[in-house]
């Protein structure tokens, strides 16, 4: 078997946005190949420059426009929170007086172009695999009346307040997208950068899941480095995962009859990603940070206590898909993935040391138990 390029601490000065996100200083050159870096973030707007939930609000004229044909724009109201955006309830009635609700986020800079690209393009890819498990994305671009500012509006799906779904419903559509959904390319990754959260992420098509995985957590950790400062502790910990670790735990996914092939992910699932539709009582995903990746990456991000998916929804969906073989080692291959959530969540929100001290605390773990590439299957 040829010996893969696996990315290695040595490479972490040229990882892509090494000075990009966080001093915004360079310019950007974007695509599924060629990640670049970006300049002018999107930043977060602050709950006094947000409209009040309901309150009236003006849309562009280019927003309007990429309303479906056979509707007229209506009225616009603030609806909903977020972080990184600023969200809109807009209702248009059709050519027969019927109304119709569709949902909108703006935001500016290259980082919201980005973001809204990404959205749309991973929705798009969701949506046309599950058409019920998720919103149905619209249109994505450009202002017109507003400098620099983007908008992505999407079909409206009004969703219980505050729910997390039904296990079992839930894990059988998340089970299915992953089954039957199918990479373009036959590799990992995705055409366009997606955007986990304010991160842009790093999705440059690769054949070798250890590769891609291995690029994107570099990837992170020059994003954290860069946010945190200098971490010695962390650095220390981290370098036996790609020397070790992520050959000895990921190899074995690619070798014989079982070898894994890339399913789309959505890439940020959470419980603050998925709800209940009000009028279906299906369960319905959104704000996708979407790649094709292996699909145990997903329930990656179930294990922080923070995103309350882990038991319950965990071992229901191990009922529709088991754990890939070397079976055995499903619970480490999650710790594994953990940290490339892990380090999204300390890259948004800095000092998170107790998460950090869990991060290397886990890294420890996984170095102990696989101190070496062999694997004796």
């Amino acid at each position: 078997m040829e010996a893969l390029a696996v990315p290695t601490l040595n490479h972490l000065s040229s990882a892509p946005f090494h000075s990009d996100i966080l001093d915004q200083t360079d310019t950007c050159e974007r695509g599924g190949n060629d990640i670049g870096t970006l300049s002018e973030p999107s930043t977060p707007t602050t709950p006094s420059d947000k409209p009040i939930p309901g309150q009236y609000i003006e849309i562009d004229g280019n927003i309007k426009a990429a309303l479906p044909t056979g509707y007229d724009f209506a009225e616009a109201t603030a609806y909903g929170s977020s972080l990184w955006t600023q969200t809109a309830k807009i209702t248009a009635v059709s050519e027969t007086g019927q109304e119709c609700a569709f949902f909108l986020k703006t935001a500016r800079g290259q980082l919201g172009e980005a973001m809204f690209q990404g959205e749309f393009e991973g929705m798009a890819a969701i949506n046309q695999a599950m058409p019920d498990f998720s919103p149905k994305p619209i249109a994505w671009g450009r202002c017109k009346d507003t400098t620099d500012m983007y908008f992505f509006l999407s079909s409206f799906v009004e969703m219980v307040e505050g729910d997390i779904p039904d296990p079992k419903e839930f894990c059988s559509s998340l089970a299915k997208m992953h089954r039957e959904s199918v990479s373009p390319t036959g590799q990992f990754g995705f055409h366009v950068t997606t955007c986990n959260g304010n991160i842009p992420q790093d999705n440059t098509w690769n054949d070798s899941w250890q590769v891609f995985f291995s690029n994107g957590l570099l990837h992170m950790l020059a994003l954290d480095l860069q946010a945190n400062g200098d971490q010695p502790e962390l650095i220390e910990a981290i370098q036996p995962i790609f020397d070790c670790v992520i050959p000895r735990l990921l190899g074995p996914l690619e070798q014989g009859s079982g070898r894994i092939r890339p399913v789309l992910v959505h890439g940020d699932l959470w419980y603050g990603n998925c709800s209940t539709n009000l009028e279906t009582d299906d369960p319905v995903i959104f704000d996708a940070a979407a790649f094709y990746a292996h699909n145990e990456y997903e329930l990656g991000n179930w294990r922080p206590v923070r995103n309350l998916l882990k038991t319950v929804h965990l071992g229901v969906y191990k009922t529709f898909n088991p754990p890939c073989h070397p079976a055995a080692e499903f619970e480490d291959r999650l710790m594994l993935y953990e940290l490339r959530f892990n380090f999204h969540f300390c890259i948004m929100v800095s000092g998170l040391k107790d998460i950090k001290a869990e991060m290397i605390a886990n890294m420890k773990y996984l170095t102990e138990k696989y101190p070496s590439t062999d694997y004796r299957g």
